[in-house]
């Protein structure tokens, strides 16, 4: 029986692989120089061939490359105990993947929803980068939890309070130029905004305020004065403000 001599295609082709990942093997030292023939071809031998096949199962179980080496000549005591660290270290990734998408899926329900102000689409840009910033602030920081935002989406993109949401989004848009707000229209909207407010908190409870943390607070007042305009800050502080007070005094339900 003839000894068993490949070329560099026929091995790749057998182990699944290709010929520049075989000279890649070599240049990092996994696979050893072979004898050449005449014309300067690698020739490879049996033993090659299963070498070749253990870089690929190695490498496919997710062994990095630069480990391989050392379980090729490390004997079974060696590998095992290599082994054993590759699954922890597996293990552990898996444990930060399952945070991790937990993570994205919280952020994908809790995330603003285009059209939950106005009814044929997203509110005014204007609102809108202002809304999507306090939301951020309150659901990031953890100030709103993810079961408890995404209930008050639910209430707030679906039914009656949708509806509630467009009468007074639309005014509080319309101030966004404007440096002054008379009272009458100031008392009306702010009105329409608080028993949108208790309405809201009916259906997914209460909410934490921002003011119980000053720095909170402070990052609210920020947002504020720099995505509204005077007189919409007017409007919004008095909104925060009497909303504060009538759930204070008990009036968590719409009059």
């Amino acid at each position: 029986m003839t000894d068993l001599v490949l070329r560099s295609a026929e091995l790749a082709e057998l182990a699944g692989t290709t010929p520049r990942a075989l000279r890649h093997y070599h240049k990092i030292g996994l696979l050893p120089e072979v004898p050449r023939d005449t014309n300067g071809y690698r020739r490879y031998g049996a033993r090659d061939l299963v070498t070749v096949l253990r870089i690929r199962q190695l490498s496919a179980s997710g062994v990095p490359l630069r480990d391989i080496g050392n379980l090729l000549g490390g004997g079974e005591v060696g590998q095992d105990q290599l082994l054993t660290e590759l699954d922890k270290q597996l293990e552990d990734q898996a444990e930060r993947i399952r945070i991790q998408r937990k993570m994205l899926a919280d952020l994908r329900r809790t995330s603003p929803r285009t059209g939950m102000r106005q009814p044929n689409g997203g509110p005014p840009a204007s609102s809108q980068s202002f809304d999507h910033d306090v939301w951020t602030l309150a659901t990031a920081s953890g100030a709103i939890d993810a079961d408890t935002a995404t209930a008050m989406l639910d209430a707030v993109h679906d039914g009656p309070l949708a509806t509630d949401a467009a009468a007074w989004f639309g005014q509080f848009e319309d101030l966004k130029d404007q440096t002054h707000v008379d009272e009458a229209t100031a008392e009306h909207l702010v009105g329409q905004m608080v028993s949108f407010g208790l309405a809201a908190m009916d259906a997914t409870g209460p909410i934490p305020a921002a003011g119980e943390q000053s720095t909170m607070a402070a990052a609210m007042e920020q947002l504020e004065i720099e995505g509204l305009s005077p007189a919409q800050q007017v409007v919004w502080a008095r909104f925060r403000s009497t909303l504060q007070n009538r759930v204070g005094d008990g009036a968590a339900v719409r009059e």
